[in-house]
């Protein structure tokens, strides 16, 4: 069981606000890459990964056709919820990204947060035939990977309040450099008005990969790769981030 998306679920929210407040920005982003790269009009998306679904969301507010699908059924009930409060229709489905069942069904799909770096070499292929499958053709398949990947061995303390709660979050990273694998490791304590507190330990294990590395992991199952990096919105600029673009 991963606490972070299990029996933390309803603090994700909290824990990522950064990251929500940046994502109508990112959304921006996105919908250059389908102008730009789509062999079709993009209007129904399938976002992989979805969690609570920030991104998802952000997406039906757009007024794409939006299809959400995560592993965790804790996390989508979150997103359920808001999709609910805010009077969007998504669809919030629970499923493994690499074993789809939809076939020729979606003009685009997303993965955010670099969710794809869940995926070793071994599992990559799954993902990409997986997305084919579920593409029109034409269709374009969008995922976010980082690339500077800089292990803190120091721990690297923060906190965030949630009404009268406050969590305490200790990160840090240990890179194995030969498996090029990031272990990515937080313990999370959440302090309770009453003096109560609870700790959960999370262990990530993330997969590095150069942007050369996804091109060439991606191209047996794409038409077209492109590789693109996100600062300041521009395509192709430099950046810590990176952007597989794959079209069907």
């Amino acid at each position: 069981m991963h606490e972070l998306y299990t029996i933390l679920a309803r603090y994700y929210d909290v824990i990522y606000r950064d990251y929500a407040e940046r994502i109508p920005e990112t959304i921006i982003f996105v919908e250059e890459v389908f102008r730009k790269d789509a062999k079709r009009e993009v209007r129904k998306i399938l976002d992989l990964a979805c969690g609570t679904g920030i991104p998802t969301l952000e997406l039906a507010k757009r007024g794409y056709d939006v299809v959400g699908l995560d592993l965790h059924e804790e996390m989508l009930e979150i997103g359920k919820k808001k999709s609910q409060k805010l009077g969007l229709s998504v669809q919030f489905i629970q499923g493994d990204a690499s074993k789809l069942d939809f076939r020729e069904e979606f003009d685009a799909i997303t993965m955010f947060f670099s969710s794809i770096t869940y995926f070793d070499e071994e599992k990559i292929g799954e993902l990409f035939a997986s997305v084919n499958r579920a593409l029109k053709e034409g269709g374009v398949f969008i995922a976010d990977f980082p690339y500077w990947f800089i292990p803190r061995r120091e721990p690297y303390v923060w906190d965030v309040e949630n009404g009268d709660e406050r969590l305490i979050i200790t990160d840090w990273r240990e890179l194995e450099n030969a498996a090029q694998k990031l272990h990515f490791k937080r313990v999370v304590q959440i302090l309770k008005p009453n003096g109560e507190v609870r700790a959960f330990y999370v262990h990530d294990i993330l997969n590095v990969y150069t942007p050369r590395e996804m091109r060439l992991l991606a191209k047996d199952y794409f038409n077209e790769i492109k590789i693109y990096g996100d600062l300041k919105r521009k395509l192709g600029k430099k950046a810590g981030r990176f952007w597989l673009v794959a079209v069907k």
